[in-house]
């Protein structure tokens, strides 16, 4: 082989080694970025999930915190609410039972933000911690008139069903709490 001949050969090989690295080079860094840009979005993802989550924790604590009085020996009459000091300070049952719509309205409003934020099961334990949130609401609202037509509920009888639902909304509630928590922990990898 003729010493041009060689030297152009070498300058191609060069040439190919120097392309070849350069296009190695670059789809790394291409995938570097892709991998920062999805990191970047799995974290901003898990801010504003964490964000909404508590939101809707502190919500269906604050519906919890003025529902508890279900938990109190089942009253036999309106009189006893007063008499037993089931009622927070301050309130009468239809101030107990305005006040709970208002926080079940709050807990519904955030728990239609967590559904577009996901992920499906978070979704769907917020959807069961509105469900329950509403029970109880809707069992203080029964109470508010005494049961006087045949076959009607007693109020003691009612104030026991409220203790279930009551029972039932703080499950849901430590259920999305612990949905939540999994769901934060993903870092992405987990399918």
């Amino acid at each position: 082989m003729d010493a041009g001949l060689a030297a152009v050969l070498g300058a191609l090989a060069g040439s190919v080694a120097t392309i070849g690295a350069s296009v190695a080079t670059g789809w790394s860094a291409r995938e570097q970025a892709k991998t920062a840009a999805r990191a970047e979005h799995v974290r901003q993802r898990r801010d504003a999930r964490q964000a909404v989550y508590e939101e809707l924790i502190t919500a269906a604590h604050a519906h919890k915190d003025l529902t508890k009085l279900l938990l109190a020996p089942a009253p036999e009459e309106f009189d006893d609410l007063e008499r037993m000091r089931i009622l927070p300070p301050g309130m009468d049952l239809m101030a107990v039972i305005r006040e709970s719509d208002a926080l079940h309205e709050n807990v519904k409003k955030i728990s239609t933000r967590v559904q577009l934020a996901g992920p499906k099961e978070v979704s769907s334990a917020a959807d069961l911690v509105e469900e329950k949130s509403r029970d109880v609401s809707a069992v203080l609202g029964v109470m508010r008139v005494p049961a006087t037509y045949p076959g009607a509920l007693s109020l003691s009888e009612q104030w026991r069903d409220g203790c279930m639902r009551y029972v039932e909304f703080s499950s849901a509630t430590r259920e999305f709490a612990e949905s939540a928590r999994i769901a934060l922990d993903n870092d992405g990898t987990k399918n």
